[in-house]
């Protein structure tokens, strides 16, 4: 694209914001004279030293320079990567396609992991040798080609950001900070070349975003544009690379105008001010990359920096819905399946303290016990795939460290249940802040279907309790759109739902929606109620699915009791799902099923009471679509994930009879086992439930008698 035809883009891109300008200041206007403008600000090189040799950040400079002194400056640089084929995502089913996808990344992340890290090293010990180095990697990634044709076989030019867009993201968010850097030491041919190269790939990423993510037209806690995820985690590189660019190319200051006005006005359209994300806890994570630029604006002085709710909400969602334990959740999930309190989640939660002075998130960020380093810690191991880096981390906690932190506030002090309205997640919890001895609960059924990184997963639930997970999400993602990826865990048939004649809701689509039509809390229950009938609809012939409701009742924050209604045109026959790490028993006699936690810390007691229904049971191990063998064995993925590529426990239950409407009632008791000799022998805990009409009487474990009186518009427990 020409470069005057990316200027009339641009220009149209900011009028198409215009309407909510006098809203904030212009974007220009907090520009800083002079540069550098991003990494470490003109005029703040010797309180970075400072930090980074008598100050907090000491210890954390001291291991990026050990490892880059003894790993890396010796490093060469790396040949450029070739293409491998068709690029589109879709055509990346095979694990070899997906192996040489992720290799051009990994090359990438080294590459500028090392010219940021001896960038940061020369500005703090002033020898040349690291000015060399990080000019070395500076000039020769812009070398690189752009726009391959990659049909007649492997060309240069794979990381282009329309080839191979990580490759292309982990190039440029760092580059032209680097360059920001050592400006002043590049001769007037060597500027041109770097310039050269990035006016050509910046302009092609700005164009990229555009139209691949609809960021003109993205409105905060919506989907209706026809946005990707990608684009948006794109948005704070493309403000960053604008700002070290800013004296250099006319382009980047129509960049960073775009970049402004969609974080003032559109971010998020995962989320609202709740501080939900639509895609789910892991991509979640991804907020850190967007912080960055809030980070930036801290630095400038801009009043907008963490400002809107929802990042003052965001950490909450992390708070209610991860454990520091590895457990499932909604949404993909790299780590063979499962997420927990990662370090460097948990060092970006204490940085959010500091900004926002909550005590709230310090005490969530040390119940992280996850044995791998801390940012501080790792100095440049894993710069494949690591980001942000501990050079980053360097960097957003020195902006930070004027702030003092906040002494840690209990977790008790919460409320203990949270309803994250702007994405359909309800979150309960019986103790939080305390993994052992808590019951943990989420329920789903959101407005985001099951587009991008969500699932055909409305109106499903997770079970932890106790420390560890019991009524599991099935979803294990080797790689995007494996087969196990596209045909089992974007399945309902993977989630603790119901199928209709065997068939769960559309994948892959903004119109598979869920919705929370009730959240109340009382003080013996909170009742919650989800509807997913425009999910299953959208994959059933058109007026055939009236109802799919399910109500979710946490009762005295010790158990729990679901009730699906279904009310359907023509007859179906139901199915009713369950999921476990390991083998689920069933017996047909009581209606019961008896779940064993994989570490032997809890078991989960479920009974079912479905008036008229008799069930046929199918219990079993084995994924109907197996995991790819090379994950599943270790050969692939072992450096970065620290779960587990096991079978898992499934059971299926179908209705005998197909129906017009369906009753479904299940109560579920989680019950912590003795430790030591005593769990050899488990006996899982079962309630035992009856209905007389519209009341269900249920008989705990614990000795007390529950009768629960639930219709669609009131419920008494008594």
């Amino acid at each position: 694209m020409t470069h005057s035809r990316v200027l009339s883009i641009l220009v149209l891109l900011g009028g198409l914001l215009a309407p909510s300008l006098h809203a904030a200041a212009d974007p220009a206007s907090i520009v800083p004279a002079n540069s550098p403008r991003t990494m470490v600000l003109a005029g703040r090189h010797d309180a970075f030293r400072a930090y980074c040799t008598t100050g907090d950040g000491a210890a954390a400079f001291a291991k990026i320079k050990t490892d880059l002194d003894r790993q890396y400056l010796a490093l060469p640089f790396p040949e450029e990567p070739v293409t491998y084929g068709d690029p589109e995502p879709t055509k990346r089913t095979a694990t070899d396609t997906a192996n040489k996808w992720r290799a051009v990344q990994d090359t990438c992340g080294v590459i500028t992991g090392v010219a940021e890290a001896a960038t940061l090293c020369w500005i703090v010990t002033g020898e040349e040798r690291y000015l060399a180095k990080a000019k070395e990697f500076l000039l020769a990634a812009c070398r690189w080609h752009l726009a391959p044709d990659w049909s007649k076989g492997p060309a240069v030019g794979a990381t282009d950001i329309y080839y191979n867009d990580e490759g292309h993201f982990r190039l440029w968010r760092k580059l032209p900070l680097v360059y920001d850097q050592l400006r002043d030491r590049l001769t007037p041919d060597e500027k041109k070349l770097v310039l050269d190269h990035f006016r050509a790939r910046g302009n092609r990423s700005v164009e990229w975003i555009e139209k691949k993510g609809n960021i003109s037209k993205i409105t905060r806690n919506s989907i209706e544009a026809d946005l990707s995820s990608h684009p948006v985690r794109f948005m704070p590189m493309t403000g960053l690379t604008a700002l070290a660019l800013w004296d250099d190319l006319p382009e980047a200051r129509q960049w960073w105008a775009y970049a402004y006005k969609f974080y003032r006005d559109a971010f998020t359209p995962w989320g609202g001010d709740d501080g939900g994300w639509g895609e789910g806890v892991a991509y979640w994570r991804g907020t850190i990359e967007h912080a960055a630029f809030q980070d930036t604006l801290l630095a400038l002085g801009d009043p907008l920096a963490y400002a809107r709710p929802f990042w003052k909400n965001s950490p909450l969602f992390a708070v209610y819905n991860v454990q520091p334990y590895l457990h499932t959740s909604f949404g993909d999930v790299s780590n063979a399946g499962r997420f927990n309190l990662e370090p460097a989640v948990a060092d970006y939660l204490e940085h959010l303290a500091r900004v926002q002075q909550n005590g709230f998130l310090r005490a969530y960020a040390a119940l992280c016990s996850d044995a791998r380093a801390r940012p501080a810690d790792k100095g440049l191991a894993g710069l494949n795939r690591t980001y942000p880096t501990s050079a980053e981390f360097l960097i957003r906690n020195f902006i930070a460290s004027a702030k003092t932190p906040p002494a840690p506030r209990p977790l008790a002090e919460l409320p203990p249940h949270r309803y994250f309205a702007d994405v359909g997640w309800v979150s309960l919890h019986s103790a939080l802040g305390r993994p052992a001895d808590d019951i943990h609960v989420t329920f789903i059924s959101s407005p985001y279907g099951s587009f991008s990184h969500s699932a055909a997963h409305q109106n499903a639930f997770v079970l932890n309790a106790y420390g560890e997970g019991l009524a599991i999400n099935s979803a294990y993602r080797e790689f995007h759109n494996s087969p196990h990826h596209e045909k089992w865990t974007r399945q309902t048939v993977s989630k603790n739902a119901l199928l209709l004649d065997g068939v769960g809701q559309k994948p892959k689509s903004k119109q598979s929606t869920g919705k929370i039509t009730r959240f109340v809390e009382q003080p013996r229950y909170v009742w919650t109620t989800g509807d997913a009938t425009r999910a299953y609809a959208a994959m059933q012939e058109k007026g055939r699915v009236q109802r799919v409701t399910r109500d979710l009742v946490f009762i005295d924050q010790r158990y729990v009791v679901t009730r699906d209604r279904v009310q359907l045109k023509t007859p179906a026959k139901l199915s009713w799902l369950l999921h476990a790490e390991s083998a689920i028993a069933w017996d047909a006699a009581t209606n019961s099923a008896a779940i064993v936690g994989l570490k032997k810390k809890a078991t989960l007691g479920t009974t079912l009471v479905a008036p008229g229904v008799t069930w046929q049971a199918t219990a079993f191990t084995q994924f109907p679509v197996p995991v790819d063998p090379d994950y599943a064995s270790g050969k692939l993925g072992s450096e970065y994930v620290t779960s587990s590529w096991h079978d898992q426990g499934h059971l299926t239950l179908e209705s005998e009879q197909a129906a017009t409407e369906f009753t479904v009632y299940a109560v579920l008791w989680p019950e912590r086992l003795a430790a030591g000799p005593a769990a050899e022998k488990v006996t899982v805990a079962q309630p035992r439930a009856s209905l007389d009409g519209e009341v269900l009487t249920v008989t705990r474990p614990d000795g007390k008698v529950d009768r629960l009186h639930l219709t669609d518009s009131t419920l008494r427990l008594e």
